[in-house]
């Protein structure tokens, strides 16, 4: 498994805008490098935008909404999400400086705009299927 030092993931987050950041947690379960956002959206949850490549090397981002425990410090999210395509293009790598690249256009304004228009994924076998958020 690839190791990443911190300063090596401070250099990434600083080359990111919007704040974004690396996320360190998919990475050490995937061994796959991603970027993540959080958006509080009130005071019982927040929106999860993960950015990363699909299984067709098309930039998409992942959307979660995580609603707050009664005690309101853990937060849990059900179901699939919403997933949505940005670049159609299909790269013949997966070249992590792309995606670092994409968070230039995905401000908070734009992300919640993306998610009003994107339907949750449909639901399949034993994952249910989100409520609509």
């Amino acid at each position: 498994m690839e190791s990443m030092s911190k300063k090596q993931i401070q250099e990434i987050n600083n080359k990111c805008s919007n704040n974004w950041n690396f996320d360190i947690s998919y990475f050490v379960y995937h061994s796959e490098k991603t970027l993540i956002k959080k958006l509080k959206v009130d005071d019982t949850g927040y929106l999860e935008f993960r950015l990363y490549y699909n299984n067709e090397n098309q930039i998409a981002l992942h959307i979660s909404k995580f609603e707050y425990d009664r005690d309101g410090k853990t937060a849990t999210t059900e179901g699939l999400g919403k997933i949505t395509t940005l670049d159609l293009k299909k790269h013949k790598r997966r070249i992590f400086n792309n995606l670092i690249a994409f968070t230039d256009k995905l401000t908070d304004d734009e992300l919640l705009q993306i998610n009003a228009e994107t339907k949750t994924s449909s639901a399949s076998g034993l994952i249910l299927q989100s409520k609509d958020f």
